[in-house]
């Protein structure tokens, strides 16, 4: 008798509890020193620690497995981390024939399952645009104009390791038309900003992640020189004071880029010590920046945005718009890039589009009660057939699939 087992999850932990909890964990990552570029280098030993931990903490292995005649074969084996890693202190830090090696301490939540354990092996197109600044002068110290297009676009690196998650990179496009008014509580047309739109890019992005810099204040605004120069040594000499604190606020927002119905937003904190010369142009990401306290602060800053990025969307199921139809046959614009595979089954939303009182769009999904079952798989698209014709059952370019 053959039977087959489709899905097993096993939960393996360094520590066995019921509820997610925080498991502290040590780990070490490794980094080649290229051109003698130990800032870049230490950024990236990091990273590989903080997967390391991750590993060590929570990893599930996803096995696909029959039975046959009484012995068990395994056919297929993933394994795949769900931690989210917090508090991560270097611990240690050497350099061993051109490759740096730290070692860190972090915290590492367990995160459940998903309650559907396919969305883990779907990738999410994730679209990342322009942060504004709120106060634009708050930037002229250290001339950090650039944080704006810079912020999303190492956000956007810091996903390219998520499983779940494909990141795209739009730091240059602006959805925010009034900072003081973000967000709004639906993009423009049902989905895409103008801005968006005349890039000149098609955005075929599930998700997308724009925000706002509310605050990189000083503790205490630079001013002119102090008129006593001895003051104004001290001053520059005492790096721990707190007039030398300086301030990070990021608000993010979250929308489905489908609906452009707002799903959710967050607002993250920091703040570290900025003892850069007044007049200097440090820039936004160089060198001195990350060897400043500051820059460090904002680093930690990057990750736990990204951290929270990927729990937040990493359950969400694959979902991706339909772009042609033809009799029983139905193209989607998601293919193997995604995680999109044969025989794959998609739910078909129809997309309704409505006026507000002031002519406004916005978008309604309505189930179909129609399967798209997945025969053919490109990179970047798939086909597949639904029973009965396209037409009769009213499905368009432009309406939803959405992976079961």
């Amino acid at each position: 008798m053959l039977s087959i087992l489709r899905h097993l999850l096993v939960l393996m932990t360094l520590a066995i509890a019921l509820p997610a909890q925080a498991i502290p964990v040590e780990a070490e990552g490794r980094a080649l020193v290229v051109n003698g570029d130990i800032t870049s280098a230490r950024k990236q030993a990091i990273a590989d620690a903080r997967q390391a931990a991750s590993l060590q903490a929570a990893a599930y292995i996803s096995t696909t497995q029959e039975i046959r005649d009484g012995v068990l074969e395994i056919d297929d084996m993933k394994l795949q981390t769900f931690g989210t890693v917090s508090n991560v202190e270097v611990l240690d830090e050497r350099i061993e024939n051109k490759m740096l090696i730290v070692r860190i301490s972090a915290d590492v939540m367990e995160n459940a399952s998903c309650p559907s354990p396919g969305a883990l092996d779907h990738r999410k197109r994730v679209a990342l645009t322009l942060f504004p600044l709120s106060e634009p002068r708050q930037a002229s110290t250290g001339a950090l104009g650039e944080i704006q297009s810079r912020l999303p676009s190492l956000l956007a690196q810091g996903l390219q390791q998520s499983s779940a998650i494909e990141p795209l990179d739009f730091s240059r496009s602006n959805l925010i038309r009034d900072v003081a008014t973000a967000p709004t509580n639906q993009l423009p047309d049902g989905g895409l900003s103008n801005a968006l739109q005349s890039s000149g890019e098609p955005l075929k992005a599930q998700f997308i992640i724009s925000g706002v810099i509310r605050d990189m204040s000083m503790r205490t605004p630079v001013g002119p020189s102090e008129p006593n120069i001895i003051v104004d040594l001290y001053n520059e000499a005492d790096y721990k004071a707190k007039r030398h604190l300086r301030n990070l606020a990021l608000e993010l927002f979250i929308y489905d880029g489908l609906s452009g119905q707002l799903l959710d937003r967050r607002l993250f904190t920091t703040q570290g010590r900025w003892t850069r010369p007044r007049e200097e142009r440090t820039g936004f990401a160089s060198a001195a920046f990350w060897q400043q306290d500051y820059g460090q602060q904002v680093q930690a800053l990057i990750a736990d945005t990204s951290n929270w990025l990927d729990e937040r969307l990493r359950c969400e199921p694959l979902a991706a718009r339909i772009s042609r139809t033809s009799g029983d046959q139905i193209w989607i614009e998601a293919g193997s890039t995604q995680g999109v595979e044969k025989d794959d089954n998609f739910t078909i939303l129809r997309r309704m589009t409505f006026y507000d009182d002031q002519m406004r769009t916005y978008s309604e999904l309505n189930d179909t009660q129609v399967t798209l079952k997945i025969e053919s798989v490109q990179p970047g698209f798939a086909r597949g057939r639904i029973v009965g014709d396209s037409l009769s059952h009213n499905i368009q370019s432009d309406d939803i699939a959405v992976l079961r």
